[in-house]
């Protein structure tokens, strides 16, 4: 059994893909993996008694909770940084840290700051982790180093959890189309709204719904066909995907792209870019549009729209490939590179995991 230390500071608090990434890893980890991995949650608070219960209730009451100061007590093994890079650097461990994409590096203006958090994990960890080959090419560019220090693995997708019921009735606003994510240039929102505007031409009844929280891409609120919900719960969301005509995904740039995947799993078909990771994270279950060209995305929206047959298509087979991305996979794959990156540092094998899968 292999000993891990989790960094968990934004637990609480994120409700992006990455806090579903390491709550989905931690929910696997304790359900499927018990028998090779003990996990110790490590929180940046030192009077850990005081917070212990909120971490607790995002991972599962089962795991420790070590404050960083005294995680050389722990009796750790490897530390894993789930968030980008390493969140704090005085530690002597082995350790492996998830750099989810180079957004960062390559998208102008994006979090420049982050970019010295991420040369930081590449020289301190033993492995680093992200969500797609495309990314694990980005990164290696971009920080200089060999591909092969970087394993890339795809995330999972499973039902959202439904609890307590909907805040909205997505039948009433029906027909839409469906974004999920925050409302962010980068994410091809501005896009959208304007390929909306296009569409409306041919389609006034057709709205658009924007779930999340709002970014630098919608300035207000004044376009009749677009209804802004914010930040929405998982039984609401759910509900937005099982009766969105189309799920829309235009962005820039992403290293995954889980909302896409997510919708396939509730049936909805996907538009989205041919930019990224997107094709590789949609395994060609989509269909793809250029980045920055809303009238070739309001063509596709329509022919969707129009083309029952098509429509069908696509939700047959977005479905098919969303039930071959597991989170058990992802957790096992993680799992399996934090295995590694303790052995390779002359930790006695009676502590580590078995090489089994």
């Amino acid at each position: 059994m292999i000993r891990v230390g989790v960094d968990a500071w934004n637990l609480p608090h994120d409700r992006r893909g990455i806090g579903r990434y390491l709550r989905e890893i931690l929910r696997e980890w304790r359900e499927r993996f018990a028998s090779r991995v003990d996990v110790t949650l490590v929180v940046p608070e030192w009077h850990t008694w005081t917070v212990r219960g909120r971490y607790r209730d995002e991972a599962g009451e089962s795991y420790r909770v070590v404050s960083r100061a005294l995680h050389p007590r722990a009796r750790l093994d490897v530390l894993w940084f789930p968030w980008n890079g390493c969140s704090w650097t005085k530690f002597s461990l082995p350790a492996v840290a998830t750099l989810h994409d180079a957004s960062n590096f390559v998208v102008g203006g994006y979090a420049p700051d982050t970019q010295t958090i991420f040369r930081n994990a590449a020289r301190l960890c033993q492995g680093l982790i992200t969500d797609s080959e495309f990314s694990r090419r980005e990164l290696a560019r971009e920080l200089a180093i060999s591909p092969e220090r970087i394993v890339a693995i795809p995330l999972g997708v499973r039902p959202l959890e439904e609890r307590g019921n909907p805040s909205i009735d997505a039948k009433s606003l029906e027909p839409y189309v469906l974004y999920a994510g925050t409302s962010e240039r980068r994410k091809g929102v501005d896009v959208l709204i304007r390929a909306m505007e296009i569409l409306a031409e041919t389609h006034p009844h057709v709205g658009l719904v924007l779930a999340g929280t709002r970014g630098d891409a919608v300035s207000g609120n004044e376009a009749a066909h677009v209804r802004e919900l914010g930040f929405v719960d998982d039984a609401t969301l759910a509900e937005l995907y099982r009766h969105a005509s189309v799920f829309a995904f235009p962005s820039r740039y992403e290293g995954f792209g889980l909302p896409p995947v997510e919708a396939m799993l509730y049936g909805s078909p996907v538009v989205t870019t041919n930019a990224s990771s997107l094709p590789e994270a949609t395994g060609g279950a989509a269909t793809y549009v250029p980045p920055d060209d809303p009238a070739a995305l309001a063509a596709e929206l329509a022919r969707i729209l129009d083309d029952q047959t098509f429509a069908r298509e696509l939700r047959a087979r977005g479905l098919a490939w969303a039930q071959t991305l597991s989170w058990t996979a992802t957790a096992g794959a993680t799992l399996r590179v934090l295995e590694n990156g303790a052995l390779k540092t002359g930790i006695p094998r009676s502590r580590a995991a078995s090489r089994s899968t």
